[in-house]
Order: structure tokens, then sequence, then C-alpha cells
């Protein structure tokens, strides 16, 4: 790692679901709003971090809609903008559980998570009456229960993945179209119906979209019949995914990449769309958890990796037991595993992006919120603002403004001196960074 005219790297940190919205239990005074008037706070406010602050005092900092205002995403959907991608581009979550499981879909299959359920018919709809947790207990019989089969011109192939669930692949047999914009039939809850498959209004392909949805509802019934007498005596699918054709994380941004995203998922993701993986588990202790990640980012980089994806999930964890004290405590305890950044960003090494993927509140009934998170970018070239702490209220004061997922790795790569001249298109793919040596195609002298 080195200033001046070299490449510097850039290490994205996501504390996942780390944003959320102000609480009364949390009130005092606000970092960075030279006021000690008491107000009330986010957990990313009220929580000890002088790490993030200093970065802050040493970037530029923003708010950040993940996808867009108001809109409350999934960490995946979220990340895979914060990776340079457009929303619409999104392969569908199916694809991503299949790569992360060591299941590639075959060209042209579609793919949905599928799991059991007790359900029973009732005026003439089927209930569900119990929806265990699919990541939990053992249904060995799924592997062989008669769940891959032909149905209205699709060849179902169905594994199971362990526990209460597997994937299911659909093949049309005369090469026809299928597609993965199709709607949920797991309302993830028991005591109410099975839904209906349904073509999305957005699906590019409406009729492929329509037969898709017959099928799976056709499935769906069909599995009753293939379970019959067991415990939970039917399937439920969700998330429909299909491969997708974009430029590849390494071409579009000239660097080689790398999650530290813990689990399936996040391999999958890096799968999709071209980033290595690298795991590490979840420590329970959230210091614990950020440092090795932290440790590995620094080998990695130095190894020659131009990005990694540093990700925590003990964040999002703690805001979902809906308790703004304890998340506070969670966000102090992974500010001090960063405290290695400090010393390359103040000499100009490394840029570091710092943004949660989406806000978790704390309180109240949601899962994710649709508010902005705070954004800070510093390193490189980026120069500072006058914001000099993290968080919601602070960032909002910064330079960077309101932006979107999908601008924070230009920024970043401008920061670091990688951004592409757009002006001159040395490749046939998208490249927003400059493009590594083997992306260009030289002409050769003869045909």
């Amino acid at each position: 790692m080195s200033a001046g005219g070299t490449l510097r790297p850039i290490i994205l940190v996501v504390p996942d679901g780390a944003g959320d919205r102000p609480y009364e239990s949390l009130s005092g005074p606000t970092p960075g709003l030279g006021t000690a008037v008491a107000r009330p706070r986010t957990p990313i406010e009220a929580a000890d971090t002088p790490n993030l602050d200093r970065l802050a005092t040493l970037g530029r900092c923003g708010l950040l809609y993940p996808v867009g205002p108001g809109l409350a995403p999934s960490s995946h959907q979220a990340h895979f903008a914060l990776f340079g991608y457009a929303p619409e581009q999104f392969p569908g979550r199916g694809l991503l559980e299949a790569l992360g499981e060591g299941h590639a879909p075959a060209p042209g299959e579609v793919v949905v998570r599928a799991n059991a359920a007790r359900v029973s018919e009732r005026d003439g709809v089927l209930w569900i009456d119990e929806r265990p947790d699919p990541r939990v207990g053992d249904a060995p019989y799924l592997a062989d229960a008669g769940l891959s089969t032909e149905i209205d011109g699709v060849a179902f192939r169905f594994v199971h993945t362990g526990a209460l669930q597997g994937l299911l692949f659909l093949r049309a047999l005369d090469g026809r179209p299928l597609s993965h914009f199709v709607s949920d039939a797991d309302p993830l809850r028991d005591d109410t119906a099975v839904l209906a498959v349904l073509p999305l209004e957005e699906a590019p392909d409406p009729d492929a979209a329509a037969w898709t949805a017959r099928a799976l509802n056709a499935w769906i019934r069909q599995s009753r019949s293939a379970l019959a007498g067991r415990p939970l005596n039917a399937m439920l699918v969700k998330w429909a995914g299909a491969t997708a054709d974009y430029s590849p994380f390494p071409r579009r941004f000239g660097m080689r990449g790398v999650t530290l995203g813990a689990g399936p998922l996040y391999r999958g993701l890096g799968a999709a769309i071209g980033l290595d993986h690298r795991e590490f588990g979840t420590e329970s202790d959230p210091e614990a958890d950020v440092a090795v990640r932290m440790t590995a980012a620094l080998k990695l980089i130095a190894g020659g990796y131009g990005f990694v994806h540093l990700h925590t999930k003990r964040t999002d964890m703690a805001g979902h037991k809906k308790d703004p004290a304890r998340k506070a405590e969670v966000i102090a305890a992974i500010d001090r595993a960063l405290a290695p950044l400090v010393p390359l960003v103040e000499r100009g090494e490394i840029v570091v992006a710092v943004c949660p993927d989406h806000q978790t509140p704390a309180a109240g009934p949601l899962y994710h919120g649709g508010g902005a998170v705070p954004l800070l970018i510093a390193g490189g070239v980026a120069g500072a603002d006058e914001v000099t702490a993290y968080g919601e209220t602070a960032c909002a004061r910064g330079s960077l403004g309101v932006v979107r997922g999908g601008d924070v790795l230009p920024l970043a790569l401008d920061a670091a001196d990688r951004s592409a001249f757009l002006a001159d298109r040395m490749t046939g793919h998208l490249a927003l960074g400059v493009p590594a040596a083997g992306d260009l195609t030289p002409l050769r002298a003869r045909d």
C-alpha cells in the first residue's frame, strides 16, 4: 500500500443494519453538532465511536439511500447496489442461494427456494397450519419424496440442501423461456393462506412469467400428494432467481475484489457478480467478529486485492432484538475493531468507505426501514469536509449530499484515482474503473 500516483485499494465497511431512527431513550448531546443540548439520538450517534469519528473528520460524508428513498431493502438487494449494479439487474435471491450452496443453475433454468410446511385445505384454499423455521430440524424424506417431476411442459429438479428446505430448479422441456419474475408462495408465517405465485408486473416477458407462475402453483399442489402422510406435507416456494448477463466486478471496476460477508448468501452474491469470498463465520462478540475480518482485509490488500468488502451482521442482529441501547453498545465494539484503518487513511495509503446497507429499527414493528443511512468516504484524494462525527445527523451536513447505493463505489474509485475516463471507451463492457491490461483487446495484424 502506498500513496502518490499508484492505484489505492478500497475497503468498503458495511455494519449491517446499523442505520436507525432517533430514540428518546438514547437522548443526549449529538456528536458533531457543536452543542451540548440533549436530543433523541440514533444508536450510531449514542455509541462511543472515536475511530469512525476520526474517519469522518478525515473524509467526506453524506446520506445514503441504498436502493431509493423510503425503500426498505434486504441486505442482498442493498449489497447488489453497493457493489455497483442497478436494482433492475438483480438476479433474484434464489440464484444467490443456489450459488452459495454450490448448486449453480444450468443455462435457462429458474431456481427457487422451497421449504416444508404442514398444510390443510380450508374452504377450497390451502392453509398453513405449521411453518417451522426451514433452517432447523430434520426431514430426510424430502430427498426422495418424488419432488422432482414434470408438470405443464416444465421439468422440476429438487435438491434437498438440509433441514427442512431445498432448491427447486425449473427447466422448460421445449426450450421456451421461463422467468424468475414471479412472486412468493411463502408468507413466512403460519395460520394464514398459502399465497398464489403470480407473475410480477415488471416482468420483461409477461407470458414467460405467467407460465412459470402457473407451473409453480401446480408443483405446490402436487407436493401435497408426494408428501402425503408426512408431518410436513407440502412445500412452499419463494425467492425466484436466474442467471443474469452483466459485466463481472473485476471488469467493471478494474480490480480484484473479495467479500468477507458470512454465510452462503454472501458467497452466492460474490459468485454472481465476480467477487471472491472468504468465510469467517460470525463471532458472538462483535469486536472479535470485525477484528478477524480486519486482519484478513489488510492481508488480502497486501496480497493484491484492490477491493475488500468488510461486513459484519452483528449490528443487524442487535437491531432485531429491539433494544436501542444494546445496539449502541454493539456499534461501539465494532468501532474499536476498526482502529487499524485510521493511520492508513491518515497516510493516504487506502480509501475507506463506511455505510450500513439499510436501517434496522431497534424499536417498532418494521423489520427493515427505508430511511437514509450515514456514509463516509475517507482517504486517497477524497479531501475532507466540515463533518467531524459519524452519524445520521452529522453526515447530513456533509459535502457528498444524498446519494444512492450505486454511487458509493464510483465515489470511492474517484478517491482512489481509479476512475475510468468515460469519454474514451476502450472496452466493449461497461468499465467504471481503469481497465486492467488483460481487459483490453489488441487488434491482430491479420483477421
